[in-house]
């Protein structure tokens, strides 16, 4: 599982996120396919590489050459999705970087929503949300900021219940586990503040 799919924030990642989705980003703009190639890198990385975790792994893997790789691209996706994502795809497995796609596709929608006047918000959530639901929280988000923003959404189980929103590098955090941690960090402050007040009466006497 990537960092960014189990919700680690790593800004080395996010960097390189940033540069490869500008330069595709630009790809596709000269290409006149900008909806296109986001529509397939999303399928991708939330369909493809779902159902066939052992095609992400070996991508991904040091152990398989570069040249291998990209030979396993064109046999898997040549004629299936636009020569712009192909050949990003290639020149990505050339320099070792097929891990960063997650966060190409998180960058490449931010940077698509800015030229577009948008604000992209990521939702991380502990199930997935119903399109009502998604529906909802973009208008509150957007009543809030005065802009008009689009979801994406992270499930991660281990948030337990509850929602974690990350706009930009800003991360609000509203989850139950969140809570939990929270309350515990209380419970042992208390807990000290007294053992540390018994220890004064003690040595007071």
């Amino acid at each position: 599982m990537s960092d960014t799919q189990s919700g680690k924030f790593d800004a080395g990642r996010q960097h390189l996120g940033t540069v490869y989705a500008k330069a595709l980003l630009g790809a596709a703009q000269d290409a006149g396919k900008v909806d296109g190639v986001l529509e397939e890198l999303s399928s991708l990385e939330n369909d493809v590489f779902k159902k066939l975790p052992a095609l992400r792994m070996t991508l991904v893997s040091p152990r398989v050459s570069a040249d291998e790789k990209i030979a396993l691209l064109d046999k898997a996706f040549k004629g299936k999705m636009s020569t712009v994502l192909l050949n990003f795809l290639k020149v990505t497995a050339q320099h070792d970087r097929l891990s960063c796609l997650p966060d190409v596709l998180r960058s490449f929608r931010e940077l698509l929503n800015d030229v577009q006047g948008k604000l992209a918000v990521t939702v991380r959530s502990a199930y997935p949300l119903n399109n009502t639901l998604r529906d909802r929280i973009a208008a509150k988000l957007g009543d809030v900021l005065k802009k008009q923003v689009t979801i994406n959404v992270e499930v991660d189980p281990d948030l337990l219940g509850g929602l974690v929103v990350r706009i930009g590098d800003t991360v609000y955090d509203g989850s139950v586990a969140a809570s939990l941690q929270k309350m515990k960090s209380v419970a042992l402050e208390q807990t000290s503040a007294a053992i540390r007040d018994s220890l004064n009466r003690f040595t007071a006497t």
